[in-house]
């Protein structure tokens, strides 16, 4: 083989390499927000448990904020809790956790929404 041939094969590595690399960013990228969002989902269903444990006439509405480690590091999630009176004896519990990622130097604020009744 001649130099000419080794260096476009080389550059067509190369190449391909660059494609692989950025596809493995986005992977990345997706991975991180499912590992985000996973944690949301457990942050909510502590809440509702929570919620459901709560004695009935005590039971509010309220705001907290929870920190989890997520791939070594810190994360902060909100979560409010709406109580709402049905009738009497029945009260809705809506659970929203936030959480705020950057993306591409852009602050993204993500919810996950969890809706339950609580009976007397």
């Amino acid at each position: 083989m001649t130099l000419v041939e080794v260096l476009v094969s080389l550059a067509i590595v190369f190449i391909i390499f660059l494609g692989l690399s950025a596809s493995g960013l986005i992977v990345l990228n997706e991975n991180v927000k499912n590992d985000l969002r996973d944690e949301a989902v457990s942050v909510a269903d502590n809440a509702v448990q929570s919620a459901r444990n709560t004695p009935f006439e005590t039971l509010a509405s309220d705001n907290t904020s929870v920190v989890r480690p997520i791939r070594n590091m810190n994360r902060s999630f909100t979560v409010t809790r709406t109580v709402t009176s049905l009738d009497a004896d029945s009260r809705q519990v809506t659970i929203v956790v936030g959480w705020t990622r950057l993306e591409n130097g852009v602050p993204r604020t993500y919810t996950h929404q969890i809706v339950t009744i609580v009976r007397r």
